[in-house]
C-alpha cells in the first residue's frame, strides 16, 4: 500500500489551494493529490462562470473573497503569473423595491462600490424601457438604479489552477490523476485483528482509500470534492452539509452582442461589467476573447437536486425561460445565437450559503461553497490547511484572521448569505 502524510482528494480550486498552503507551511510533508480526471480543475472549477467579486452580504464570505482577490492580484501583478484577471467590475441592476433596497443595504459599506443612477445607465447600457405587458407576464422588476463594484471582474480558472499546480510541483507535491477514489476505508485506532473490525465500540479513523489504481493510506485526508463529496461520505455516515444543484451557462454571440459587450464606460478594459439583471437571477458575463456573453442563472424552485456525472445544458431551458427575460431587458439581443453551452454543479450549503470546513476523525472536509469556490479559493485553502494542521485561527492574505471554528459545524458562527448568483 502506498503511504503518505496527507492525501488531498480533489484537484479543483479548493483541493489545490489547500495542498499549496499546507505544503508552504510544512515543506517536509509527503502530500499526494488524487483526482479522477486526467488533469487539474476539470470538475466544476472548469465549468464555472469564472467571475470574482467581494460583493457579499455575509461578513465571512466577504473576508474570504476579498482576501482571495488580493492574493490573486499579487500573483498576477507581482509574481507575473497570468491569471486572466480583469477588474471589469460587477454591475447589479435593481429596482426601487424591497429586493433592490435590501441589495443596496448589503453592498453599501463594501469598499469600491457605488450607486449608478438611471441617467448613467441610459447613457451606457440600457437603451429602452421594459414593455409593461411583457414585464407583467414574466414578473420582471424594472431597472431603476445599479450598484457597481470595482474590486470585481473575470478570471480564467485554468490559469489559477495552473499557478497552484506548477507551484506544488516545485514543492515536490505528488499527483495521481486518472485515479477514481471509490471508498473511504474505516479502521480502528487500536487494531485487535478480529474479523469485522471496526466495531461500534472502537474508536475509528480513515485508514486508507480504495481507488481505481489501488489502495493508498495517509495520516490525514483532505476531502475537497465539491459536489461529489456525498459519494464518499454518505457510505460512512458523514454529513457533507451540501447538496449539488445543476447550473448552466449559455454562450451567445452576434453583432448585437459585440455592440453591448465592448463598452469602455465602467473600466479601462473596454468591456461590459459582469452584469446581473433585477429579476430571476440571470447574469451576463463578458467573454472578450470569444466576442461573446455568457448567460447564466441560479434557478432554484423546479430545479432538482439529482446528481449526474456529466450534466448537460438544456437549450430548451434557455429558449423558453432565459431568452425571453434577457431580451425583455435588452431587446437588441433578439438576434443573438447560442454558440456554446455547458453545465456543472453548485455545491450548495442550503442553510446559510457559507462554506463548510470541518474535521471528522482524521479527515478535513471542505464543501458548500455554493458556486463561489473560485473567488474564495485561496482563503478556503488557507483555512483548510490550517485546520489540517490543528490550528484554531488562521491569518488570511489580507491580514484579517478567521476563527476556523466559525466555518465548522459544532461551533459554527456565520451570518446567512443573501447574494448568491
Amino acid at each position: 500500500m502506498e503511504k503518505h502524510d496527507v492525501i488531498v482528494i480533489g484537484a479543483g480550486i479548493s483541493g489545490l489551494s489547500a495542498a499549496y498552503h499546507l505544503a508552504k507551511r510544512n515543506p517536509d510533508l509527503d502530500i499526494l493529490v488524487v483526482d479522477k480526471a486526467k488533469s487539474y480543475g476539470q470538475g466544476n472549477t472548469g465549468r464555472s462562470a469564472a467571475g470574482f467579486r467581494d460583493m457579499f452580504s455575509s461578513r465571512i464570505n466577504h473576508m474570504l473573497s476579498s482576501s482571495s482577490i488580493s492574493f490573486y492580484r499579487h500573483v498576477q501583478e507581482v509574481e507575473h503569473h497570468d491569471l486572466g484577471m480583469k477588474f471589469v467590475g460587477y454591475l447589479f441592476l435593481a429596482a426601487n423595491n424591497d429586493r433592490g433596497r435590501t441589495l443596496e443595504k448589503s453592498m453599501k459599506n463594501i469598499p469600491g462600490t457605488r450607486i449608478v443612477e438611471m441617467d448613467e445607465l441610459r447613457k451606457t447600457i440600457i437603451d429602452s424601457k421594459l414593455n409593461a405587458e411583457v414585464a407583467g407576464m414574466l414578473s420582471l422588476d424594472p431597472v431603476e438604479f445599479g450598484i457597481f463594484g470595482k474590486n470585481c471582474g473575470v478570471i480564467e480558472p485554468d490559469l489559477i489552477c495552473n499557478f497552484y499546480y506548477s507551484s506544488l510541483k516545485e514543492m515536490n507535491v505528488k499527483f495521481s490523476f486518472g485515479t477514481n477514489v471509490e471508498k473511504l476505508i474505516l479502521d480502528p485506532l487500536k487494531k485487535l485483528n478480529f474479523p469485522g473490525e471496526p466495531f461500534l465500540w472502537q474508536d475509528k479513523h480513515v485508514g486508507s482509500i480504495e481507488t481505481s489504481n489501488g489502495e493508498f493510506s495517509a495520516e490525514k485526508y483532505i476531502i475537497a470534492m465539491d459536489a461529489w463529496s456525498n459519494t464518499l461520505l454518505d457510505p460512512i455516515g458523514i454529513d457533507s452539509h451540501q447538496r449539488p444543484k445543476k447550473r448552466q451557462i449559455f454562450q451567445i454571440s452576434g453583432p448585437s452582442v459585440e455592440k453591448l459587450l465592448f463598452n469602455d464606460h465602467f473600466s479601462s478594459y473596454g468591456i461590459l461589467p459582469f452584469t446581473i439583471l433585477p429579476s430571476h437571477g440571470i447574469y451576463m458575463r463578458p467573454a472578450e476573447k470569444e466576442k461573446s456573453l455568457w448567460i447564466g442563472v441560479s434557478d432554484d424552485i423546479g430545479r432538482d437536486f439529482t446528481f449526474m456525472e456529466e450534466p448537460e445544458a438544456e437549450t430548451d431551458f434557455y429558449e423558453s425561460s432565459v431568452y425571453p427575460i434577457l431580451t425583455a431587458y435588452f431587446p437588441q439581443l433578439n438576434d443573438s445565437k447560442v454558440t456554446s453551452k455547458w453545465a456543472g454543479y453548485y455545491s450548495y450549503n442550503t442553510i446559510d450559503k457559507n462554506p463548510f470546513i470541518f474535521r471528522t476523525m482524521n479527515a478535513v472536509i471542505v464543501t458548500g461553497t455554493s458556486g463561489s469556490g473560485i473567488l474564495k479559493g485561496d482563503a478556503i485553502g488557507r483555512v483548510t490547511a490550517a485546520l489540517a494542521g490543528d490550528m484554531e485561527n488562521v491569518p488570511l492574505y489580507s491580514g484579517e484572521t478567521i476563527n476556523i471554528g466559525d466555518l465548522g459545524v459544532a461551533r459554527r458562527k456565520v451570518d446567512a448569505e443573501h447574494v448568491v448568483l
